[in-house]
């Protein structure tokens, strides 16, 4: 393989990964923001309120449940 080949493939697999500013799902109905502020604004465009579960693992966000 020469690298025109091989840079389309690396350029297609660093774009599918998430974004790390992004509420993503982490366990069956709770979901992991990088902020309060993001959290809020996630279940604020929903027309619900944030309910705190807690700090992501490893201090990579915070947990909360929309409702």
């Amino acid at each position: 393989m020469n690298w025109r080949t091989l840079l389309p493939l690396a350029l297609l697999a660093t774009g599918c990964s998430v974004p790390p500013n992004q509420v993503v799902p982490f366990r069956e109905g709770v979901l992991r923001a990088p902020t309060y502020t993001q959290a809020t604004d996630h279940c604020s465009a929903k027309g619900q309120t944030p309910r705190w579960v807690g700090k992501a693992p490893a201090e990579s966000g915070v947990l909360f449940q929309c409702y």
